[in-house]
């Protein structure tokens, strides 16, 4: 079933560093992300790694951290916290 609902998505990535030193979300897309995105229903404002999470995202990518923001149809979402605990990873996202 989630196979099913999994897309390609593009993503960014902040890493780049400004002549301030902060961390700048790249211009150009650094890859693509196969990712099955829904909202959540309900809001998660015990734990702080949930907060402001707006979107769960479940993926096989070894890779995805919070340095990530994909592209979900022209709204950009940023990875908030990653669970890496079982065969899909949970990613929880908000908008920027």
């Amino acid at each position: 079933m989630i196979n099913a609902d999994m897309r390609p998505y593009i993503y960014y990535t902040f890493g780049v560093k400004n002549e301030y030193g902060q961390k700048t979300l790249s211009t150009n897309p650094v890859g693509v992300i196969k990712i099955s995105i829904n909202t959540i229903s309900q809001a998660l404002s015990d734990n702080v790694n949930y907060k402001q999470a707006t979107y769960i995202g479940l993926t096989r990518d070894a890779n995805v951290n919070d340095a990530y923001v994909i592209d979900y149809e022209g709204t950009k979402l940023k990875v908030l916290y990653v669970n890496p605990k079982g065969r899909l990873k949970q990613v929880f996202m908000g908008e920027m």
